[in-house]
C-alpha cells in the first residue's frame, strides 16, 4: 500500500485502492469499490496491482505463443490475424483506434469462428483524441459503433475503448493486459512517428516541419487548446499534440512489450522509412541529422531501397532476406513503460499496399485507394522476442 500512496495516481484513486486493500475491508463495501476501480474481482485485482506496482513480475509469454511459434505461423498463413483463432486466450490491442471501423471489421471476420470454438476474445482499443473534442473530425470513435460494441457485446467478447489516452503512457491503465496476442497500429501518425529524436535534433525537426507543413503555433479554438498550421495560405487546426514528436523507436518499444505479434498497417512513405531505419542492423541507415526526403533515400538505403521500392501492391518479403535485422532494440528516450527489458524483432515482413484480401483494415487504409497522389503505403508484420542475457 505504501507504493500506491506514493504513486502519481490521482488522490481519489489512491485512497480508494488503499481502502480496498485494507484488511478491515475484507468483507466490507471497500472491496466492492476495489472491483469498481479495477474492473476485476478482488483476488485478480490484488494480483494486477502487484504487477502494476512491480511487486511481482508478470511473465509476458506465460499464456501466449512463443516467438518462434508466432513466426512459423505468420510465414505459413496469408493473414496474420488468423493467429487469434489458434491461441487459447485471443486478445488484441488497437493503438490509435480512430472510428473503430477496424474493430467492427475484425469481429465480422473472426468472431463467429471464435464463438463456435467457445473462446473469449479480449478486444481493447485506445485513442489519443479526447471524446467530445471539436478537433479530429472523422477520426473520433463513432458513437453508434461504440454503442454496438459495448452494449450489445456477448459474454464471449470483452471489449473496452479508452479515449483521451496517450499510447506512450499505457502504464497508467491497469485494466489493459500486460501482453496481447496481437497489437495493431493503423496508419501510424505523421509527423508523430515520422522523425526519430535519437537521430534528428529538435532544431532539424522544427526546421523541416516549418518548411514542409508551414508555420505553426498553439491557439485556443472555442476554449480548447489546438495547433494552428499555416499551410499554403490556409490556417488549419489540429489537436494540440499533433506535432509532438515521439519517433518510431518509441512506437516499436511499445509494440514489442505489449504484443506477441505486432501489425503496423497503412504506413505512409515518410513514416515507413524512419521505422525501417530502426529495424535494420546497419547503422549507416541511421545517419545523424539527415531528414529522409525522397531524394536521399536511394543513397542512404541503397539496395534495400531498390528492393523494397520494386515491390508491387500485394507483394511481400521478409526483411531479413534483404538486410540483417537489428539484434538489440535500444530503449526510446520517450518510452515510459516500467521495468525495461531488452527486446529485438526476430522476424519482420513487409507488404506493399493498404488493404489485403481476407484481412480487416482501418478506415485510413480504405481511403488510400482514393488518394491518387499518394504512393502505395506499407504494411509491417513484426514478431518480437527478448534479447538473451549474456
Amino acid at each position: 500500500m505504501e507504493r500506491i500512496q506514493h504513486s502519481p495516481l490521482p488522490g481519489t484513486l489512491r485512497d480508494g485502492l488503499v481502502a480496498g486493500l485494507s484488511p478491515a475491508s475484507a468483507e466490507g463495501t471497500d472491496r466492492v469499490r476495489l472491483k469498481e476501480l479495477t474492473g476485476l474481482p478482488p483476488a485478480k485485482a490484488i494480483r494486477a496491482l502487484c504487477v502494476y506496482f512491480a511487486l511481482v513480475r508478470e511473465e509476458a509469454t506465460s499464456s501466449g505463443p512463443a516467438p518462434h511459434e508466432v513466426e512459423s505461423f505468420v510465414k505459413q498463413n496469408v493473414s496474420p490475424y488468423d493467429l487469434l483463432l489458434h491461441v487459447e486466450k485471443p486478445s488484441l490491442l488497437d493503438l490509435g483506434a480512430g472510428d473503430l471501423s477496424f474493430e467492427e471489421e475484425l469481429l465480422d471476420h473472426y468472431f463467429p469462428a471464435l464463438q463456435e470454438s467457445g473462446k473469449v476474445l479480449t478486444l481493447h482499443a485506445v485513442d489519443r483524441l479526447q471524446p467530445g473534442s471539436q478537433l479530429g473530425g472523422a477520426y473520433h470513435a463513432d458513437p453508434e459503433r461504440l454503442q454496438r460494441l459495448t452494449r450489445d457485446a456477448p459474454d464471449t467478447l470483452h471489449f473496452r475503448f479508452w479515449g483521451g489516452v496517450d499510447m506512450m503512457d499505457l502504464s497508467t491503465h491497469p485494466h489493459l493486459l500486460a501482453r496481447y496476442t496481437v497489437l495493431t497500429c493503423h496508419a501510424p501518425a505523421t509527423p508523430t512517428f515520422a522523425y526519430e529524436p535519437t537521430r534528428l535534433s529538435p532544431a532539424t525537426i522544427h526546421s523541416h516541419l516549418t518548411q514542409t507543413k508551414g508555420k505553426y503555433r498553439t491557439v485556443q479554438v472555442r476554449g480548447e487548446k489546438a495547433l494552428e498550421v499555416m499551410h499554403r495560405g490556409q490556417a488549419l487546426t489540429f489537436p494540440h499534440w499533433k506535432f509532438v514528436i515521439q519517433g518510431p523507436l518509441a512506437l516499436l518499444n511499445l509494440a514489442v512489450r505489449r504484443g506477441a505479434l505486432c501489425i503496423l498497417s497503412a504506413i505512409d512513405d515518410e513514416v515507413f522509412w524512419e521505422i525501417l531505419a530502426q529495424l535494420v542492423e546497419d547503422p549507416g541507415m541511421r545517419p545523424q541529422d539527415v531528414v529522409f526526403t525522397p531524394d536521399v533515400l536511394p543513397e542512404i538505403f541503397g539496395h534495400v531501397h531498390q528492393t523494397l521500392s520494386s515491390l508491387t501492391v500485394g507483394e511481400r518479403c521478409h526483411l531479413s532476406d534483404v538486410t540483417p535485422l537489428r539484434q538489440n532494440l535500444p530503449a526510446s528516450t520517450t518510452h515510459r513503460e516500467r521495468n525495461p527489458i531488452a527486446y529485438r524483432f526476430r522476424f519482420a515482413e513487409i507488404r506493399r499496399g493498404a488493404v489485403f484480401p481476407g484481412m480487416p483494415a482501418g478506415s485510413t487504409a480504405r481511403q488510400f485507394r482514393h488518394m491518387s497522389e499518394e504512393v502505395p503505403p506499407w504494411h509491417l508484420v513484426l514478431v518480437p522476442e527478448r534479447v538473451p542475457s549474456r
